[in-house]
Parts: C-alpha cells; structure tokens; sequence
C-alpha cells in the first residue's frame, strides 16, 4: 500500500492556448519562501473511436508553430510579473538572476 499523500494540485494563474498545445503559468514558493512564476506545456487529445480524452508532454513537429506561440506567450507574461522581477541569494550570498533572465524570441528553422 502507498502511504504517499499528494499535495493537492492547484490551478494555474494563467494559461496561453493554440489549438491543441497549451502553457499553464504555475506560481510556485521555494522552500527559502521565494515565489515565482514556471511554466509547462501539454498538448490536449481525444480518440475518434472511444471518446477518452487527455494531456501529452509530448509534441508533434506539426505543432512547433503552436508551441513557439505559447512558449513565447508565457515566458513574456512571467517577466512581465513582479515575482518574475525578484533577485535570489544564492547559498553563497552572490545574487544570480535565477528567475529574471532575457527571454530570447524562440524559432525554429526549417527547410523551405
């Protein structure tokens, strides 16, 4: 038997929707206390022949176009947020921007 009790799940601040691939915008606290903002990614599915329908972490190239849109679209929002603004001290008292970084616009090559 598994004695493990789960956290209970929360819903996320905010989520950024193409078609089928979504990013949810999770606000999370380390254990230090620090609060800031992560993201995930998921692709929605149901199948034609039993209706069941559910979440994959798993892409296809089909969807770069989708998946750059909401990645871009989440990691903008993060920075935009006062908690994506905070510094953090290290263990070693040197501030490192852990969760202030210069999101880079994301694209993908492909051939013509």
């Amino acid at each position: 038997m598994n004695d493990i009790k789960k956290k209970p799940a929360s819903a996320p601040v905010k989520v950024f929707r193409q078609g089928a691939i979504a990013a949810s915008i999770w606000k999370r606290q380390a254990t230090c206390g620090f609060e800031y903002f992560d993201f995930t990614v998921s692709r929605s599915w149901k199948t034609s022949s039993t209706g069941k329908e559910g979440y994959s972490s798993s892409f296809f190239v089909r969807s770069a176009d989708e998946l750059q849109v909401v990645i871009q679209e989440a990691a903008d929002w993060i920075e935009s947020q006062p908690a994506g603004k905070q510094r953090v001290q290290s263990s070693d008292d040197s501030a490192e921007s852990g969760v202030n970084r210069s999101y880079r616009r994301w694209s993908f090559d492909r051939p013509e």
